[in-house]
């Protein structure tokens, strides 16, 4: 696959009163835009987000890296995490401003998600199922979401669960087992709940882009400009 010329801009979306800080990577030949929100992210460029998200883009994605709780959220109130329905307004937030570019807008959408973040994501597609064609949980709280949610969700799920954090995996399992719509599961062994062990989050990274690959629609880039090659 030709690398493709990306160009990487810090922004802030705003959302409702509070401006989330993000990082988008885009050209106009990615083959889509893969949403990767985490309750919070601090120096989003050197972030592990960040490295994980290049797996994406090698593999041919544009990213969108935002942290969904501002720095006076994270510092003020470490709950503010479990605000599950604020989080899905502020989904909605990304999805509204994306429609909003006119380079972005209509691209096949994933979205990664971290967290409490997966809880917001599952009854935010519930409400918009057409609107993001794939879903990956890695290490998420898609248990705080609900059980109608999850019965409710139709849009394929990948859930990536860290074999380790046993706080996790139970609850993970219940709501894996509510869940109605194309599922996969995937427990990590010997992982912990951020996945630092060596090659571990590369690997779930590369599983999340086959995810994508087998779930988004394939976008129909238009014919380069210019004569054909001789």
């Amino acid at each position: 696959m030709k690398p493709l010329q990306l160009r990487h801009t810090d922004i802030r979306i705003q959302a409702e009163r509070a401006w989330l800080d993000a990082l988008l990577s885009f050209a106009p030949d990615v083959r889509g835009l893969i949403i990767c929100a985490a309750p919070y992210i601090g120096h989003l460029r050197d972030s592990r987000d960040n490295y994980a998200a290049g797996i994406l883009r090698d593999a041919g994605y544009g990213t969108l890296i935002v942290s969904m709780l501002t720095p006076y959220e994270e510092s003020r109130d470490p709950d503010v995490r479990y605000d599950v329905a604020l989080l899905g307004n502020r989904l909605q937030a990304l999805l509204t401003w994306i429609d909003q570019q006119p380079y972005l807008a209509g691209l096949p959408l994933g979205l990664l998600t971290t967290g409490t973040v997966a809880a917001a994501g599952i009854r935010q597609l519930v409400r918009e199922p057409e609107r993001v064609g794939a879903l990956v949980s890695r290490a998420g709280r898609a248990d705080l979401a609900g059980a109608e949610p999850l019965r409710q969700l139709t849009v394929p799920i990948l859930m990536q669960v860290p074999g380790e954090a046993r706080e996790l995996s139970k609850p993970s399992l219940q709501a894996y087992s509510l869940l109605r719509a194309t599922k996969q599961w995937h427990e990590i062994s010997n992982a912990s709940l951020s996945f630092i062990e060596p090659g571990v989050l590369e690997a779930i990274t590369r599983e999340a882009c086959e995810w994508f690959a087998l779930h988004l629609p394939v976008r129909n880039l238009p014919p380069p400009e210019g004569p054909p090659p001789a």
